[in-house]
């Protein structure tokens, strides 16, 4: 098989391509023929970092690495104990999340617990962009900030892979929903149902909205995320997208009486099968803005951290 291996922690040059074994599926594993590769900034995040690697590892890090999590594709093998699944299904997933899910390759396997069947609706790219993304919105709007009916409900970097899906998360679950972004985006992140846009160059949020049920805040920034706290009314909950910010931010929390809870996603079939039916009844559209070839891979990733592309960036694969 064909797969980009990174040779170290670096720049877009420490992608190579090159040739592999393909591997063989282990019990409870599924063989996957890649259709199309999702592409998240973490992946960026890894490759840059040898400390990030080693985290997402655990510290048990191969010889051999290759990154990627997000896959959509087509069984080709299925393992011992495999139910539910058969050669020929298509297949999306968030695979190995923490880990290594090795997804930049032209084969993959996977947990039969982290896949699910690929939404008729989606092509394979559309998939292969949704799993993380969707799967980390679900978390922070669904498990952690357990949205209600009626709650207002401020996310912010609305247009962005999560921030566009976790809006539509909270709309479906009945909340009144603003949005913050840039104004070359406002449009788009109307359109996905939010009954407010901010737009955070002009006029600081904070001067804009108080006393919010819940704040989902995708910024990668402590000072941001500080400033998210001041607008949670006493009692309410603060998601943030860097769980490793939680020893920095639980003193003002606590001054705050507010509930924070930092999200790192994790793979699941199962929550990912329930997103696939919210996407087949038309309750939620993941939205792809660039779609690039598997020879040009390692300029995703450039693209990935020079602009902020409204939803998500995909590879195809032939």
């Amino acid at each position: 098989m064909e797969a980009y291996i990174l040779t170290q922690n670096g720049g877009i040059e420490t992608l190579q391509r090159t040739t592999l074994p393909t591997p063989q599926p282990a019990a409870g594993e599924v063989l996957i023929k890649t259709k199309g590769i999702g592409i998240n900034p973490i992946d960026s995040q890894v490759r840059s970092s040898k400390e990030m690697l080693n985290m997402i590892t655990n510290g048990n890090t191969p010889d051999i690495v290759v990154i990627g999590w997000d896959i959509a594709g087509i069984i080709e093998q299925v393992g011992a104990g495999v139910e539910g699944f058969t050669a020929g299904d298509e297949v999306f997933g968030l695979i190995n999340m923490p880990g290594l899910g090795s997804t930049y390759a032209t084969h993959v396997t996977a947990p039969a617990s982290q896949i699910s069947l690929k939404p008729s609706k989606l092509s394979f790219t559309t998939a292969a962009a949704t799993p993380m993304a969707a799967l980390t919105a679900w978390q922070a709007v669904v498990t952690l900030a357990k949205v209600q009916k009626g709650e207002r409900v401020l996310i912010h970097g609305a247009s962005g892979g999560v921030g566009h899906l976790a809006v539509q998360l909270a709309k479906y679950l009945g909340a009144y929903v603003i949005g913050t972004g840039s104004a070359k985006n406002e449009s788009f992140i109307l359109g996905l149902g939010a009954d407010e846009f901010i737009d955070y160059a002009t006029t600081p949020f904070e001067q804009q909205v108080k006393e919010m049920d819940v704040v989902i805040d995708t910024v990668h920034s402590i000072p941001h995320v500080l400033r998210s706290i001041t607008v949670v009314k006493t009692g309410g909950r603060l998601i943030y997208l860097q769980p490793h910010f939680q020893s920095a931010l639980s003193p003002l929390l606590e001054a705050a009486h507010v509930a924070g809870h930092g999200v790192f996603v994790h793979s699941s079939g199962k929550e990912l099968r329930e997103i696939a039916s919210l996407i087949e009844n038309g309750y939620l559209q993941p939205h792809v803005s660039t779609v690039l070839s598997f020879d040009q891979l390692p300029e995703a990733h450039r693209l990935q951290e020079n602009g902020k592309p409204a939803g998500k960036i995909a590879v195809a694969v032939s």
